[in-house]
């Protein structure tokens, strides 16, 4: 870690963000031309496999300081969308009541669908920009889909810059 980064606890178990950070740093670290194509395939298998701290530390050890990864951002940025967010909602929800109020208030009270629906909306909305897996968006790629997805296209520009060298030493 560099000299600004607080030390983290090796026994502490590696978030999905932690493992990621690492893959960042060393996909690279393999682009600056540090690692070899196999040194990044066992290194990012490696990281994805890491269950603690201490095992993401060990595949970055031997990179220079300022490659090692970044400490995760604050999650200011996704209080400020939450935020917004919730203020759609409320501004949406007086309009509706105000016209309501307006058009003599007679009758059912109609805004309670408009109420119930956007409430819901903002429900699923916080879940997810503030909830635990908010960093990531494997719900539509289904279980590890992100990391399975990114795996293989990495994989793909491996296999393509391995026959881009063999083609230049013929």
């Amino acid at each position: 870690m560099t000299d600004e980064q607080p030390a983290a606890t090796p026994a502490l178990r590696a978030s999905d963000a932690e493992r990621e950070r690492t893959a960042t740093t060393l996909r690279e670290q393999f682009a600056a031309g540090r690692l070899t194509d196999e040194e990044l395939s066992d290194r990012l298998d490696a990281a994805y496999a890491a269950r603690t701290v201490a095992e993401l530390d060990a595949l970055v050890h031997d990179l220079p300081a300022e490659a090692r990864p970044a400490p995760p951002p604050a999650r200011s940025h996704a209080r400020e969308q939450a935020l917004h967010t919730i203020g759609y909602v409320v501004l949406f929800n007086v309009a509706a009541n105000v016209i309501w109020l307006a058009t003599g208030a007679d009758g059912s009270y109609w805004p309670k669908g408009i109420l119930l629906l956007s409430v819901l909306r903002l429900a699923f909305r916080l879940w997810a920009t503030l909830g635990p897996g908010a960093a990531h968006d494997e719900a539509r790629l289904g279980r590890g889909g992100a990391r399975r997805v990114e795996r293989e296209e990495l994989r793909a520009q491996l296999r393509a810059e391995r026959t881009r060298r063999r083609i230049d030493r013929r």
